[in-house]
Parts: structure tokens; C-alpha cells; sequence
């Protein structure tokens, strides 16, 4: 494939039952580059502080698009951990597999609802900016799917943007309904209820200083043994 055909692809196609799946890698990382204003390497730093990563866990990046984070939380992880990244996007995997030979990541094609992976396999899960894109009726198999894979005491991120006063302004204004909030569906305290309901404790929510809302949980430990 081309230069020019890459530039030409979309940044996300609509695919059956995962919903928006990025396809033009190019598109995306300029988008986040734009929308971060320059400050994504510090956004993946609060992330990695954020999901709890310590030298050592076994960490899967739900909807890891091109990488960055994955990278980042291996980086914490160190080679006695591992990373494993879950796209539903083939061209998104590619992208990760020919640029990323560190042997201890890993990347797997496939939905947050049907993780390929076994029970109680990893210390940490995290989810950022995905939530939004996989489809409404999937969303709750996607959250028991992220706690099935935890361990007991592991550590569950979601994030997703929490735009400033005045970026909500702006879109408001340019909204078709004004009374409505136009970032009401990548609110990620929206899946509070359910995170309760699946068995998550120690619920937490921080409003990032770049733009992004952040949500942890914690898979309770087994009874009279302390998170690893």
C-alpha cells in the first residue's frame, strides 16, 4: 500500500459487533497528536501511575490502538512482566506487531466481550478511550470480561475524555441540541453502576490534567490474602 492510499484511509470503519475499529493508523496518531496539543507522552505517564503497573504484573491494554500506552505500561512492567495488546483492528495489530519485537508484549486480534484469555491471568487491566466505541450492548459483556481476567487484587483503568469548561462550551454552542451534553457518552463515570454490579471495589474517579477522565477499581483479593 501507498503513502498516498494510507493518507487516504479512514481514521476508524464501523465494523458488526465491535463497533468503530481504528483502520487508519496515520489519521489516529495526528488526531491524538492535535488533540492532546503535544502532551501525549505526559497523558501515558498519569495513565501508567494511574493503573497501579508494578516491575513484575501481567498487564492487557483493552483497545490498544497503536501501542503508545501498551509500550509505556511494559516499560513499568519490565521484563519479569508482560504486556498483551487487544484491537479489534487488524490493520491496528499489524501496525503493533512489525514496529514492536520487545518479547515480552504481545498482540491479539480480537473484541473487549470475548477476551482471548484465561481466568485470573493478569494484574491489570486497562481501557482507554475504547468504551465509547464498542457497541452499548456489548459494553457490560466487555466489563465482565475485564473482571474474569483479573486476578484477585488486580486493578482495572478506564479513561476517556473529560473535555474542559471551555471545550464544552464550544461544542455546545456548535451542537444541534443545545440542552443536551454533546460528551455525555465518553463520560467513563457513566459505567459506575455496572462496575459495582460486576464485583469492583475501591472505586475511584479523577479528572486528569490532560483533558481525561479516569476511573480505577480493584478485583477483591481472596479472602485473608492481600493484593499481590
Amino acid at each position: 500500500m501507498t503513502s498516498d492510499q494510507h493518507t487516504r484511509s479512514p481514521m476508524f470503519v464501523d465494523a458488526p459487533d465491535t463497533g468503530l475499529i481504528i483502520e487508519g493508523m496515520r489519521r489516529y496518531n495526528l488526531f491524538t497528536t492535535v488533540w492532546f496539543l503535544g502532551r501525549h507522552r505526559r497523558l501515558l505517564a498519569e495513565l501508567v501511575r494511574a493503573s497501579g503497573t508494578r516491575p513484575g504484573d501481567d498487564v492487557v491494554d483493552i483497545g490498544c490502538g497503536p501501542g503508545k500506552l501498551m509500550r509505556a505500561l511494559g516499560e513499568k512492567a519490565g521484563s519479569q512482566g508482560s504486556v498483551t495488546g487487544i484491537d479489534p483492528s487488524a490493520a491496528a495489530i499489524d501496525y503493533n506487531r512489525r514496529r514492536d519485537v520487545h518479547p515480552n508484549h504481545r498482540y491479539i486480534q480480537a473484541p473487549a466481550q470475548a477476551l482471548p484469555l484465561p481466568d485470573a491471568s493478569v494484574d491489570v487491566v486497562t481501557c482507554t478511550f475504547v468504551m465509547h466505541h464498542i457497541p452499548e450492548e456489548h459494553r457490560e459483556a466487555a466489563i465482565a470480561e475485564m473482571w474474569r481476567v483479573l486476578r484477585p487484587g488486580g486493578r482495572l483503568l478506564l479513561a476517556d475524555a473529560h473535555p474542559t469548561a471551555w471545550m464544552r462550551f464550544l461544542f455546545s454552542r456548535s451542537a444541534r441540541h443545545h440542552d443536551s451534553d454533546p460528551f455525555e457518552e465518553v463520560d467513563i463515570r457513566r459505567y459506575t453502576p455496572s462496575l459495582r454490579a460486576a464485583g469492583f471495589t475501591d472505586l475511584r474517579y479523577i479528572a486528569g490534567r490532560h483533558m481525561t477522565g479516569v476511573s480505577t477499581a480493584t478485583k477483591p483479593g481472596a479472602q485473608g490474602s492481600p493484593p499481590r
